[in-house]
């Protein structure tokens, strides 16, 4: 009996972990050697994590001094608090609070983002592991010791770096990618709702002319100053992005947008009535302004976009400074050429280019002695397309190398299956001067000349006068390699360009094309008279043949005869034919009887 009275005591295992933890008796169970090995668990925890202890009903038994210190708590203020009335949970995502609720009762190690208010209602962030310590048997004695790593400032800088990702540096403002983001996000919250959004496009006018003048410098502290500007429109439905280079982009967030997109364009273009301040100087510059809205218009980001866009260059087209409500009708020379660019490198894989010939007549022998090469393009969607809407276009693309190589290509095979018929017959063909100022033109040139197998003196390469004024040294080395090849060489729509005629002087030329727009009132206009009257005597005195375009009446013949005009193209005769015709039309129609 007296020696179960003097028994001692064995301690739970909780209880080992509580004193292990305990502030006033922290030796107290060290009875063995393996008693030892806690001790120096708790002493290794403690050098590289701020630890909190709490019973199984979330209620603090312990908090090491370091965490103390960092959230500026003393002992007495948490000893038997609850751990989480320390969390900021309503600063928290939803699940992550239940992650939270979860580990507090399923008692199962888990790892969550907590965010610890301090005494002084400041925030710290950090990475918590939530530890059950081992027990023998699960019991209402359960602990947990948690762990803590401080992530404050790593946070901080994740959000510094998502601000920069996000902001236009140059500006200040919010940049595309943070405007295709707020865009994405509206038009999902539109998609099950009545709220509604608009988005303008701001495009500033002229602004490469201020670049050009005044310089990149100059340029880059404009925007500034108008961005700026811009800034002061914003507010909680208002947001401004600088989209790219002299583009704006505005976002309106809004449960009933009404009128407000077009009243903010008209409040932005107020602001631009005034000048800009830029290093002292006082510039003045407009904006064009296109507006779309979801779901009005558009439901979908891109949709609202383009639509956006659509309406400034709309805005533009009509005289600049003013803005426009895209509508679905609307259609703008832009817009044109974007489809005129798609369906022309549709058509490049494809056949719809074709070449009409028009033929060319010696006035003298009255005898057909060339034919011009007209390209013609009909396009599944467009239809028929002039060469007038889609050369500019092709040029302004580069498309006009592949298609000006396809021209020559297809030209020269027909002028050889022409010659071996019998009919040796000129061809000419308009060279862009894109294509004719690149390096590999003469080879190009020579190339198809001996694949199609043509006689180089059939071949004539027609050439605006405005082409050979940009880089004159390389126009003539040029010229000069295709006449040794034994190319003719012709200017093209001659008196409609540059007034300086002295390269006429300096280039190989063999002819000038005479414009049918001095041909077309040559009967009734003195002036026209002059000019073409002047214009064959020039080439004369040079030694160049002259060919007069447009020729739709025996008058118009007369005149040419009378002063003596080498060769005619025109309705009079023949106007532009198929390949296939050329041939038959040539056998049937004497020059003789219809000039």
């Amino acid at each position: 009996m007296s020696k179960q009275l003097n028994k001692k005591k064995v301690p739970s295992i909780s209880q080992k972990w509580l004193a292990l933890f305990n502030k006033e008796k922290e030796n107290q169970w060290i009875e063995k050697d393996e008693d030892i090995l806690p001790y120096c668990l708790k002493q290794a925890i403690e050098e590289v994590a701020l630890i909190v202890l709490t019973d199984f009903s979330g209620r603090i038994v312990y908090m090491s001094d370091e965490l103390l210190t960092k959230l500026d708590y003393l002992w007495r203020d948490v000893n038997g608090n609850h751990y989480i009335n320390l969390i900021d949970t309503a600063s928290m995502k939803e699940n992550v609070r239940k992650s939270l609720h979860d580990v507090l009762h399923d008692g199962k190690k888990r790892t969550i983002e907590t965010v610890h208010r301090k005494k002084d209602g400041t925030s710290v962030i950090f990475d918590t592991t939530f530890l059950p310590l081992p027990q023998s048997k699960p019991s209402h004695d359960q602990l947990f010791l948690i762990l803590h790593q401080d992530t404050t400032l790593l946070n901080k800088a994740e959000e510094m770096i998502n601000e920069l990702v996000t902001l236009d540096l140059a500006t200040g403002l919010r940049n595309r990618k943070q405007f295709d983001q707020d865009l994405a996000n509206y038009v999902r919250k539109t998609e099950n709702s009545r709220k509604q959004i608009a988005i303008l496009f701001l495009d500033l006018d002229r602004f490469k002319f201020y670049n050009d003048t005044l310089g990149h410098v100059t340029g880059d502290k404009l925007i500034e100053a108008i961005s700026k500007e811009l800034k002061l429109f914003e507010n909680n439905d208002v947001s401004v992005y600088r989209y790219d280079g002299d583009e704006f982009t505005v976002l309106i967030n809004e449960s009933n947008i009404g009128d407000s997109g077009m009243e903010l364009a008209k409040a932005i273009l107020n602001r631009f009535l005034k000048p800009f301040v830029v290093k002292g100087n006082e510039l003045f510059i407009t904006a064009s302004i296109g507006i779309a809205r979801c779901p009005e218009t558009g439901t979908t980001a891109s949709q609202l976009v383009q639509q956006a866009e659509a309406a400034m260059h709309y805005a533009k087209e009509r005289g600049k400074g003013d803005y426009q409500l895209y509508f679905p009708s609307l259609k703008t020379h832009h817009t044109e050429k974007l489809l005129i660019e798609t369906r022309l490198r549709e058509a490049l894989g494809g056949n719809s280019f074709t070449l009409s010939y028009q033929p060319q007549i010696d006035l003298k022998s009255k005898q057909v002695v060339g034919v011009e090469a007209l390209i013609r393009w009909e396009d599944n969607v467009l239809g028929k397309v002039s060469p007038v809407e889609f050369i500019p276009v092709a040029e302004e693309t580069g498309l006009i190398v592949q298609i000006g190589d396809w021209v020559l290509q297809e030209a020269c095979h027909q002028a050889k299956i022409w010659y071996d018929q019998g009919f040796h017959l000129r061809i000419g063909v308009n060279i862009s001067p894109i294509q004719f100022q690149r390096p590999d033109f003469v080879e190009k040139v020579n190339g198809i000349l001996q694949k199609t197998g043509l006689p180089p003196k059939y071949l004539d390469l027609e050439i605006t006068e405005n082409d050979l004024l940009y880089n004159r040294d390389e126009c003539y080395k040029t010229l000069k390699r295709l006449k040794e090849s034994g190319i003719k060489i012709s200017i093209d729509d001659f008196g409609t360009g540059y007034s300086s005629l002295s390269y006429l002087r300096r280039f190989p030329i063999d002819t000038l094309k005479i414009d049918k727009s001095f041909i077309k009132e040559v009967i009734q206009n003195i002036n026209d008279q002059a000019i073409v009257t002047s214009i064959i005597q020039l080439a004369h005195n040079m030694n160049m043949r002259v060919i007069a375009e447009g020729v739709e009446t025996s008058d118009m013949v007369a005149f040419l005869n009378d002063r003596e005009c080498d060769e005619m193209q025109g309705f009079l005769y023949s106007m532009p034919l198929k390949k296939e015709d050329v041939i038959p039309f040539i056998n049937k129609t004497e020059p003789q009887k219809v000039l």
